[in-house]
């Protein structure tokens, strides 16, 4: 496929071709999924923000100018500046707690700070020195990627594609490549570079995989020599930019091929390490690669996928040993090439990757609680008709705010538009307008592109029994894999929570869902106040309301009731079919109980007529029909 002696430089000139052209069937490898002898390949998904400091910008310009670069570059920003590298930081860096699972990073990034991630050759001895930010470095590497990842989290709307296809790639580097000396004086030693090794560390990010770094030093020898070759002194300042970029894709492409398993091994046969072996082609370049958070613990196993996450039983049994109050278990779809990608895919496995804090949760989410013993097309159907209910809901909200007067315009958080606080007040409103108009743009085509997002919710804990058995929550999970895959919704995964009651179950997910959003769909209905709506049966919405549940009280329930919706809560009702007198049977929707409610609270009921949703199918009838097969 590529000829590694057909790559070798023969001068300078041809080696920063040779490199050029290397990139551009990269960018295309890597965006198309296409190789060099034009066959296509499986591909996993990705969303990629890329973030350098210093040397590698081609990378991102390369993708971008490749046919199809929407479908897997967000963002891409140069902080050249060491003041726009400390923002960019600061503003999208989420240290998680020690005790968290996501926490290994941290503290592997804390364990690195005694050198930054240099090599000990390089490292100061000056104690002043060691103790100042190493903008060239494993740990800047790492905080930058990890800042473009969250960058990529914000910009992507969908649980499962935050939490299975969004990266960060970084690199920071220090670039002392010859420069070419002016005309009318030869060859020498211009800027003062000789004796000085140029440097990239490039990391790649997720929040499934942890961080893969590689550590990079380029050749200094101004006599090094390439076997076979006649190129001889040290690569032009360009071409260290080319072989930076390079690497960059080679680790995107990497990641997206699954094949972070390889051993870096630039005399290996296979076709990755050919790649590598062009890339770094002289003699005294060097790479080392570390491996931070997920990756160094080997908790997944990314390559395969055969049981290699953490299975739904030993979330289960997080939550029961109370190392977690909610575990997030996603649905991992089998591979696929690239045009079954745009169609509903098939979930292979259910696998447990996130709990609490490093659950990348939507702002407005759907969750649908239930024993799910088993699931079935019911459960499925009334979330989808709570997934129509929930556009409809966000489409009033946007037209009553449209409705309204500049004061309503002007109540929406200025984090969202950008600050206004140093123009006058007339320009603040005309700007403000201009920028609302501009994010309900964006907003309307994210709605026309994504769901919103259903959480299938387990309680594994029960308010007067004991806990379910890890094993049956297991089989209990597994059993949303056989469902049909074009019924399920776009969106959804399934938690399992140590909150048998609603009220539990409102303060665990307020206390997780962000208040200001992160990015992601749902955060445009700050206005509504919903940040999550329960998607109920009627029997269980009547309990709800139920004042025998609340002291016999009508005030402690109505109290209750005010203290959801304070956190947020909005609650879809889906009806059945009641048998009446004279074997009448009548759909019943929970209308006449909601009716009896002031009118604050019943805005946080929504039900759905008959029309809308109706399918009768019980879950005890199914299981008898289980244990009969």
């Amino acid at each position: 496929m590529y000829d590694n002696n057909k790559m070798q430089p023969n001068n300078a000139g041809s080696n920063e071709n040779d490199q050029s052209h290397l990139t551009e069937q990269l960018a295309t490898r890597l965006v198309q999924g296409i190789r060099d002898d034009a066959s296509k390949f499986v591909v996993k998904p990705i969303k990629a923000c890329i973030a350098v400091a210093g040397g590698g910008s081609n990378a991102a310009a390369s993708i971008a100018s490749t046919p199809g670069a929407s479908s897997l570059l967000l963002e891409s920003i140069v902080t050249y500046d060491r003041r726009s590298y400390a923002e960019f930081v600061s503003q999208n860096i989420i240290a998680p707690n020690a005790n968290e699972d996501d926490g290994g990073w941290w503290m592997d990034l804390e364990n690195n700070a005694d050198n930054n991630g240099q090599s000990s050759s390089s490292s100061s001895t000056n104690s002043n020195e060691s103790s100042t930010f190493q903008f060239c470095s494993t740990q800047a590497s790492i905080l930058l990627s990890r800042s473009a990842l969250h960058r990529s989290l914000q910009l992507t709307p969908s649980f499962q594609g935050k939490s299975l296809h969004c990266i960060g790639v970084a690199c920071t580097s220090f670039l002392v490549g010859k420069l070419l000396p002016p005309p009318d004086k030869g060859e020498g030693d211009v800027g003062g570079r000789n004796g000085r090794k140029s440097r990239a560390y490039i990391a790649c990010s997720t929040l499934r995989e942890g961080t893969l770094v590689w550590e990079v030093e380029l050749d200094d020898n101004k006599c090094s020599e390439v076997e076979g070759s006649s190129t001889t002194g040290r690569r032009l300042r360009s071409q260290e930019e080319s072989v930076v970029s390079n690497l960059i894709l080679l680790l995107m492409m990497r990641y997206r091929e699954q094949q972070l398993d390889k051993p870096l091994d630039r005399i290996g046969g296979d076709d990755f390490n050919r790649l590598l072996s062009q890339i770094l082609d002289r003699d005294g370049d060097a790479i080392a690669e570390k491996r931070i958070g997920h990756l160094a613990n080997d908790s997944v196993d990314i390559n395969n996928g055969e049981g290699g996450g953490k299975s739904a039983a030993l979330g289960a049994s997080q939550i029961i040993n109370g190392g977690a109050n909610v575990v997030a278990v996603l649905p991992v779809p089998s591979e696929s090439n690239e045009k079954e990608q745009e169609q509903p895919l098939k979930a292979s496995r259910m696998e447990t990757l996130f709990s609490d804090n490093n659950i990348p949760f939507p702002r407005d989410v759907l969750v649908v609680p239930g024993s799910f013993n088993p699931p079935h097309r019911g459960h499925v159907a009334l979330a989808n008709a709570a997934v129509s209910a929930l556009r409809r809901l966000r489409k009033k909200d946007l037209e009553e705010e449209n409705n309204g007067n500049d004061a309503i315009i002007s109540s929406r958080p200025y984090s969202r538009y950008s600050s206004l606080s140093t123009v006058s007040s007339a320009s603040a409103s005309s700007s403000s307008s201009i920028l609302k108009n501009l994010w309900d743009t964006v907003d309307q085509q994210s709605d026309e592109q994504y769901d919103p997002t259903v959480l299938y919710e387990m309680s594994v804990t029960n308010a007067d029994k004991p806990p379910l058995d890890p094993s049956e929550v297991e089989r209990r999970v597994n059993v949303f894999t056989s469902l049909p895959s074009s019924e399920m919704p776009k969106d959804w995964a399934v938690i399992l929570t140590n909150a048998p009651l609603f009220s539990q179950k409102t303060s665990i997910l307020d206390d997780l869902i962000s208040d200001n959003g992160d990015g992601s769909f749902g955060s445009e209905n700050q206005g509504s106040g919903r940040k999550m709506s329960f998607v109920l049966g009627t029997d269980t919405m009547v309990r709800i309301i139920n004042p025998k549940y609340y002291g016999n009280s009508r005030e402690n329930m109505l109290a209750a009731l005010v203290d959801m919706k304070e956190k947020g809560v909005h609650f879809i009702v889906g009806g059945r079919l009641e048998q009446g007198s004279e074997n009448r049977s009548r759909f019943v929707n929970g209308e006449e109980e909601v009716k009896s409610l002031p009118l604050s609270v019943q805005e946080m009921f929504t039900l759905l007529t008959e029309e809308e949703f109706r399918l009768d199918i019980s879950s005890t009838e199914l299981r008898k029909r289980m244990e009969h097969e």
